[in-house]
């Protein structure tokens, strides 16, 4: 399912400097097989290009997580970018630029408000928090007392109807 083919324990180095380096790592071998599906259309240049297929490689994970499952590891470093943008979405439009606990109970409790904070603005206001709305400030400034309840309606409203004229052009 991960693709892992080897998972061995090393020591880095050479014999001269192995004693500065901290300890052991271990190596997870990945193999991954390029997929045949539908042609892609690539945008990120000036020209178009087409790719057809993925291709084959063999990926090698150097970590120090001598606890987790050679699959655990290959499954993370798979859904990473999934794991980037979440943690850009927690940052930039929640508003939740630095951690206010390093506890794991901190870490995970400020997790769990942001994410119930997401879910009431979705529902009050009918539409996903975004960087450009500012309803996160604005509920922010509003719970520091920095804006009024008829403020924060006000912007709901606004919001409410800059999507009525999206929704009709």
């Amino acid at each position: 399912m991960a693709g892992v083919r080897k998972d061995i324990v090393v020591r880095l180095g050479s014999p001269q400097c192995q004693d500065d380096l901290s300890g052991n790592v271990r190596i997870v071998e990945i193999y991954h097989r390029g997929s045949s599906g539908r042609p892609r259309l690539s945008r990120a240049s000036s020209k178009k290009t087409f790719r057809t297929t993925d291709s084959d490689y063999v990926m090698l994970l150097v970590t120090d997580r001598m606890d987790l499952s050679a699959e655990t590891i290959a499954l993370i470093y798979r859904y990473r970018w999934q794991i980037e943008l979440f943690f850009r979405w927690f940052k930039c439009v929640l508003g939740c630029n630095h951690l206010l606990s390093l506890s794991e109970n901190g870490v995970a409790l400020q997790v769990y408000c942001a994410l119930i904070a997401s879910m009431l603005i979705t529902i009050w206001t009918g539409r996903k928090p975004t960087k450009e709305s500012r309803m996160p400030s604005g509920l922010c400034y509003h719970f520091m007392g920095w804006a009024d309840d008829e403020e924060l309606f006000d912007h709901i409203k606004k919001l409410q109807q800059a999507d009525n004229k999206k929704s009709i052009n």
